[in-house]
């Protein structure tokens, strides 16, 4: 009896020196454990931003908060083509066919053909828009003051306007569908690079209002980022000289200019005789 009272004993110790050690490590209702350690947090889980490359939440995104507003997730953006978007729902989109006389051609900022002036019953003039890659079927097809039945349906731009997104095209016995460019069997060549000096004439608008480039004395468009061209409007007033460093501009197969333009993407500016690259 006395040799098991001495083996029970230590047992007993051992027993209640491992009851006390488990209550420490119990969370609390703060999140933390009794010894002041913070519990885990699951990566990736709901309403928590994993902590990125910068920090929690991320990469920090240049000039201020991220767009979409601090601790949201990005992959709730609406989406065109996803509802809350611009774009038609996925899923089923009503399509009509309407018929009419066309317009005038309407060309994107580069002046590529993307679409044309409509008047149907209504007589109200619509906007229709279809991929730059059918401009040469579309301007083959029809013909400024001809007849046309086109089927779509109607979208609304960031803007808010309204205009008519094309799926197909019926003018006499041709019929364009829209469908995408075929893959070239090669991949193109590398545009080469050019350079231009000029004096600034004037600086560029999108069609969102914002600066997207800037226009030499000899008609030549110089395509920078927006943020890029932000900073010339103080860097570089109108009437002062340039040289642009960069890749002109080629068509796509299938794509129409409407008007003969010379563009230039730059990748390096000099203006004052300091050398900036364009990123």
């Amino acid at each position: 009896m006395k040799d098991n009272a001495k083996l029970i004993a230590p047992l007993l110790v051992a027993v209640v020196l491992s009851a006390s050690y488990v209550k420490a490590q119990t969370p609390t209702e703060s999140g933390k454990t009794n010894q002041g350690t913070p519990a885990p947090i699951a990566l990736n889980a709901p309403g928590v931003d994993a902590p990125g490359p910068d920090g929690p939440g991320g990469r920090h995104q240049p000039g201020g908060p991220r767009p979409d507003g601090p601790g949201k997730n990005r992959g709730a953006q609406k989406q065109p083509g996803r509802p809350g978007g611009n774009g038609p729902d996925r899923g089923l989109t009503s399509l009509t066919t309407v018929s009419g006389t066309v317009g005038q051609w309407v060309g994107n900022d580069d002046a590529i053909l993307e679409g044309f002036t409509f008047t149907g019953s209504t007589n109200a003039p619509t906007t229709v828009k279809f991929p730059a890659h059918l401009g040469q079927q579309v301007q083959k097809a029809i013909k400024p003051g001809g007849n046309v039945s086109v089927t779509g349906y109607t979208e609304t731009t960031p803007n808010g306007e309204s205009r008519f997104r094309m799926t197909s095209l019926t003018s006499g016995k041709t019929t364009i569908t829209d469908a995408p460019p075929v893959a070239p069997a090669t991949a193109p060549a590398a545009p080469a690079q050019t350079t231009v000096t000029g004096k600034i004439a004037d600086y560029r608008l999108g069609r969102d209002g914002r600066v997207n480039g800037l226009v030499l004395d000899d008609k030549t468009i110089v395509r920078v980022p927006a943020h890029v061209a932000y900073q010339l409007t103080n860097l570089a007033t109108k009437g002062t000289t340039i040289t642009v460093q960069g890749s002109p501009k080629s068509l796509r197969d299938g794509q129409v200019q409407l008007e003969k333009t010379n563009i230039l993407n730059a990748s390096v500016l000099t203006i004052n005789g300091q050398q900036y690259l364009v990123r």
